[in-house]
């Protein structure tokens, strides 16, 4: 059903709750739990990129040379 067939002709078109300045949908609670997660969530994300970039960092740095013990061929 489109919003064409929705639509009495010669009535006034509703405005969207968005247009009227209202939260998306659900209760005004839901609301605060939603950006809650959201800021979670963006945390998340933005730990996950610190960690990454730790790794590369941490991966690319040069070792130093560890020295290995003479085996029995090289006592000789």
């Amino acid at each position: 059903m489109s919003t064409d067939e929705s639509e009495i002709p010669g009535t006034q078109r509703k405005k969207h709750r968005h247009d009227l300045g209202h939260e998306d949908h659900g209760p005004k609670v839901a609301a605060g739990t939603t950006r809650a997660i959201q800021a979670l969530l963006g945390l998340w994300i933005a730990l996950t990129f610190v960690l990454v970039i730790y790794t590369i960092v941490d991966g690319s740095r040069p070792r130093p040379a560890t020295s290995s013990a003479p085996t029995s061929e090289t006592s000789r």
